[in-house]
């Protein structure tokens, strides 16, 4: 996998969040301004047709995500957060602010995590309470190893959220789930851990998958690396996660959320699943 060209479509992503005011303008760029216009027709076409688009995928997952960490913050005492592949999220830029108590570490590959640590400290905005680090969690050990990370970043004595979004459909399934063990099992030195991803499901069944399917090999392409698509239902979900070694494991599906969240309401069924899985 070209993980450089992930970046490319990183691009595309902070700039949607830009769009809709969830994200900083130092955030985005030319480029990812002109992929964000250049795909409208293909939105507009995918949400007249299939019912859904890329762009309220993207919404949706994001929301969710930012309101289970706004409420594990305010009913769970978290104070500490890991976002792994974290590319041009705005996440820690606003929480690190909103929430001041939050030590919000940031972390990718060394070239991602360069770029966005280089434009961070051209706003000031870094500090002992918001850093950006490299990280890759396939390696073991000092300095880019999730083990290192999770045991010489952070503190082990507070509550903790680990995060990756929009990454884990880049690998096979069986790839991915011995990342999932890994964290599970380094997770457990924390008094109260939670890991938080998305994902989009192979609903096989559903109206849409034939245009799934497509997206996927569309996202691929651009991407250059293959793109999977994980369980079968949202059971299997929850079953897979537990057998990955988390104790309880919940579900999000965004269309739970539209009465009490400010996401785009697909069309179609959705076929993005938040999924939150307790340590």
């Amino acid at each position: 996998m070209d993980s450089s060209n992930i970046s490319f479509t990183a691009l595309y992503t902070g700039h949607v969040w830009y769009e809709n005011g969830m994200s900083a303008p130092f955030f985005t760029s030319n480029l990812g301004r002109l992929m964000y216009h250049s795909l409208r027709p293909a939105e507009m076409f995918a949400s007249q047709f299939v019912g859904a688009n890329l762009k309220q995928l993207l919404l949706q997952r994001h929301t969710i995500i930012d309101h289970r960490i706004e409420q594990l913050i305010k009913d769970e005492g978290v104070t500490q957060i890991l976002e792994i592949a974290c590319g041009l999220s705005p996440r820690g830029y606003k929480f690190s602010r909103n929430y001041p108590n939050v030590h919000y570490v940031e972390a990718d590959l060394p070239g991602m995590a360069a770029r966005k640590k280089s434009l961070l400290q051209k706003e000031q905005a870094l500090s002992e309470q918001h850093e950006v680090i490299s990280c890759n969690f396939f390696e073991s050990g000092a300095p880019n190893g999730l083990d290192y990370v999770l045991h010489e970043k952070l503190d082990p004595t507070k509550p903790t959220i680990i995060i990756t979004e929009g990454l884990v459909n880049y690998f096979p399934l069986e790839t991915i789930e011995t990342v999932w063990k890994k964290i599970s099992t380094l997770a457990k030195v924390f008094p109260k851990a939670w890991y938080m991803t998305d994902l989009i499901p192979k609903f096989e069944n559903a109206p849409s998958y034939k245009y799934i399917r497509a997206g996927k090999w569309a996202l691929g392409a651009v991407a250059s690396a293959d793109v999977s698509l994980h369980y079968t239902s949202d059971q299997t979900i929850e079953q897979g996660f537990k057998d990955c070694g988390f104790s309880d494991v919940t579900v999000h599906i965004p269309e739970d959320y539209y009465q009490k969240l400010p996401i785009p309401k697909s069309k179609a069924a959705t076929f993005v699943r938040v999924v939150e899985a307790k340590v």
